[in-house]
């Protein structure tokens, strides 16, 4: 075990517990047969005791936390309330570290106050935790849970990466959906609809996270910088995760309809091939069986009028599903005339008239006051009331 313990200025500490040891797997022991192979997984199993008591004894308020997450490898999260440090949010997350779905490891995480316990395998966590960038800044966070929420927006990050990927290949889909329209469209569907649902399971504990740590320390950390900035992060991340399972659902309606569509076309083609075939299976039917007296049988232009009968009767026959529209395609509409283009509406739509400048407008109100008549220019005012008395 590599243990490292950072204290801060303001009082608060951070314990990164880098564990070195795992597990030794079923399989593993059923295939010890041989005594060299045996020891050995009994000396893995001893050192993998040995440091798990080991972090015990350096952290007794955290028994409880350690003896559950220490082989845990799902998400899980807690709070209760330890003597001395108050409420207590402990658990474990899962966070994807690459592109590659698989690439999940465990988060461990014990958090109170003012002291922080970070425990995991994978050595590119603390790697990411511990970058010079993410230094200041938890040299100005006030308490631990302040610089534990600026440490999930870092480990958001990989979520927001794999979340870019994924707009990439959606992107893709929604192309060759609309220029090939293969298929076997449905499947790479589902399949883009699995991997949002792997992102929304490693977000979802990240939300639950958020809501028992502001059960457990109320103003203290919802007034943080820390925290409020995260928000904004978490609102992307939702937004996201909205947005993509909306257009999933549209691509998997639109396949849905296009499947129907091409069903229909399927049935009518049938129907309207059955329909036209009719008559000549009948007369064909008819005129192969072993009756004496068969119409036309003995007619030198028998043969002849059967084709015929059968032509009139198939050309009605399709008259009559024309003239319903069945042969057509269903969605379309015959128009009439035809629609008029949109430059051709511009066009034919009046010119405003010009309006006239200064100088003519100037122009015009004096030609005006020229043509007043004479005697209304020279009439004499009104004599005013005191005139007048």
């Amino acid at each position: 075990m590599i243990h490292r313990n950072l204290r801060y200025m303001a009082g608060w500490e951070w314990h990164v517990l880098q564990l070195k040891h795992i597990p030794v797997s079923s399989s593993r022991r059923q295939h010890a047969s041989s005594k060299a192979h045996s020891a050995s997984v009994n000396d893995a199993d001893e050192r993998y005791a040995t440091e798990k008591r080991e972090l015990i004894q350096a952290y007794p308020e955290a028994a409880a936390w350690i003896n559950d997450s220490y082989e845990r490898f799902t998400n899980n999260i807690l709070i209760q309330k330890v003597e001395q440090y108050g409420p207590v949010v402990q658990g474990t997350i899962l966070i994807q570290l690459s592109d590659d779905e698989q690439d999940v490891a465990p988060f461990h995480f014990w958090l109170s106050g003012n002291k922080l316990l970070t425990m995991q395998r994978d050595t590119r966590i603390p790697l990411r935790l511990q970058h010079l960038t993410m230094l200041e800044e938890y040299e100005r966070c006030q308490h631990a849970p302040e610089a534990f929420f600026i440490m999930l927006g870092t480990l958001l990050e990989s979520l927001h990466i794999g979340l870019d990927q994924f707009e990439k290949r959606l992107g893709q889909l929604e192309k060759d959906m609309k220029e090939q329209n293969r298929k076997d469209l449905l499947d790479t569907i589902i399949e883009r609809r699995y991997e949002l649902l792997h992102f929304s399971h490693l977000y979802l504990p990240i939300r639950e996270l958020e809501g028992l740590a502001k059960e457990a320390f109320l103003d203290q950390l919802t007034n943080s910088e820390g925290y409020q900035r995260l928000q904004y992060r978490f609102q992307r991340v939702d937004n996201l995760l909205k947005h993509y399972a909306i257009e999933i659902d549209t691509l998997i309606s639109v396949d849905d309809a296009l499947s129907n569509f091409r069903g229909n076309e399927i049935i009518r083609t049938l129907t309207i091939f059955t329909a036209i075939c009719l008559p000549a299976s009948i007369i064909g039917a008819l005129w192969g069986t072993n009756f004496v007296k068969i119409p036309f049988k003995n007619e030198p232009l028998g043969f002849i009028y059967m084709i015929g009968a059968i032509l009139i009767i198939t050309a009605f026959i399709y008259y009559l599903f024309w003239r319903k529209g069945w042969t057509g395609d269903i969605l379309s509409k015959r128009k009439s005339a035809k629609p008029e283009k949109l430059n051709e509406i511009i066009l034919k739509q009046p010119l405003p008239e010009e309006l006239p400048s200064r100088k003519q407008r100037g122009k015009k109100i004096k030609e005006q006051a020229e043509a007043v008549p004479m005697e209304l220019t020279n009439d004499a005012p009104l004599p005013s009331r005191k005139r007048k008395l």
